[in-house]
């Protein structure tokens, strides 16, 4: 009896322990997700007896992360950047020209440019830094201002200039530099702001540019030169080829006149560009009529430019079946790009004085006999030494064609050839 007594007293005891361990860990429980909850609504209470790790982990009244900017003056590489700021100084000028006064206040005003409202403005960057703070940015550039006013009266003016660019509404103005202005030509602090009311004609325009886009730029760019003053264009073409096509800016006169139509309105249809070489880009393409562009830029509007792709070609690896081919199709590209007298300089001598005594005869019979632009659909080398060749007017399948033969006497190692045809 006594045991039993003395079981009942240990099962008591042993009892109250079990629930006295269950209630501490309830309550322990309790308090872990009270802390849980108010974490998720206030981040971690930081305590002395866990990791710095862990504390600083999920604080999330701690200090936000300021943006920083890059006021130290970085040169401009971007060529869409460059483009860009081109064209919003290039309406300035244009502003100015048109007398439009109202814009030009807008972007800063003007006692600097008397330019005639019958003039050819361009505006070209050449070179440009930009600066900048969480409030503006600031450009400094160095650009070429042309202004054309017809019978090639040119002149050309270099411009320093600096654009500041609002970051609240994209406002911009323009201040011109002139030698006394170096002052202007520093670093913005952190703090530095300029305030622009944003107005009808003085919110800055960004545009970005492919490289086909790119190659029309610069085909315009050469073309407006070219018709301000041949002269200039001229002397944008490549050195050799310019020697080996034209020869005098006598001849790239006639060129430009004859293909005027075409140049002035330039859409390339197919491109590529090449950038094997570190110091240059090659921009290859051909516009909607089939001339074919071949343009090496230095530099952003630094370049150079070729306007077919036969005369600088090099046939000395080719077969004497692909010289003959290639001649044949020489002639008629050179016949395409209006290249009338080296094509007439090709011709057979008795050829020649037998069927066109001038070049004058020559051009006649070409414009009167052949298409506007020849497209060759196929060419065959026979036996005898004769090109064969289909021509057609247009790439359509049911377009007017013609048959020429061809045939090609070379001359030396130099692949210099005469050609006949069946006329």
């Amino acid at each position: 009896m006594k045991n039993l007594k003395l079981l009942i007293i240990i099962l008591i005891i042993f009892a109250i322990g079990i629930g006295a361990v269950i209630l501490v860990l309830t309550m322990q429980n309790n308090k872990n997700n009270e802390t849980a909850n108010n974490n998720a609504i206030y981040g971690n209470s930081v305590r002395n007896d866990v990791t710095e790790n862990i504390t600083n982990e999920n604080t999330i009244d701690a200090e936000a992360p300021q943006m920083t900017f890059n006021t130290s003056l970085q040169e401009i590489t971007s060529s869409s950047m460059l483009y860009s700021i081109s064209n919003n100084i290039d309406k300035y000028f244009n502003y100015i020209k048109s007398g439009n006064e109202q814009a030009v206040n807008e972007l800063g005003g003007n006692n600097l440019y008397t330019i005639p409202n019958n003039a050819n403005v361009k505006y070209v960057v050449k070179q440009a830094y930009s600066t900048g703070n969480e409030f503006m940015t600031k450009y400094l550039t160095y650009g070429k201002l042309t202004i054309a006013s017809g019978n090639n009266n040119v002149t050309e003016q270099d411009i320093y200039m600096i654009v500041y660019l609002t970051a609240q509404n994209n406002g911009y103005k323009l201040e011109t530099m002139t030698g006394e202005d170096e002052s202007s030509i520093k670093e913005l602090t952190d703090s530095d702001k300029i305030e622009i009311s944003q107005g009808t004609y003085n919110v800055y325009e960004y545009e970005h540019i492919d490289n086909v886009k790119l190659m029309e730029i610069y085909m315009q760019d050469f073309i407006f030169r070219t018709y301000a003053n041949p002269e200039n264009g001229y002397n944008l073409l490549n050195e050799e080829y310019r020697n080996k096509r034209f020869g005098s800016v006598e001849e790239f006169v006639k060129y430009v006149i004859e293909k005027q139509e075409q140049l002035r309105n330039i859409n390339i249809v197919q491109y590529n560009v090449d950038l094997s070489d570190s110091d240059y880009k090659i921009y290859k393409g051909t516009d909607e009529y089939g001339n074919y562009y071949n343009i090496t830029e230095t530099s952003f509007m630094e370049y150079e430019i070729i306007l077919d792709n036969y005369t600088m070609e090099d046939y000395s690896d080719a077969s004497d079946e692909e010289i003959i081919e290639k001649s044949a199709q020489k002639f008629i590209l050179m016949i395409n790009s209006a290249d009338y007298k080296n094509a007439y300089n090709l011709l057979e001598p008795t050829f020649k004085q037998t069927n066109f005594p001038t070049e004058q005869d020559f051009i006649n019979y070409v414009k009167s006999n052949w298409f506007k632009r020849n497209i060759i659909a196929s060419k065959e080398v026979t036996e005898e030494g004769i090109c064969n060749v289909t021509i057609k007017e247009t790439l359509s399948t049911k377009s007017n064609k013609m048959e020429k033969q061809f045939k090609v006497t070379l001359l030396d190692e130099d692949m210099n050839f005469y050609i006949e045809f069946n006329v």
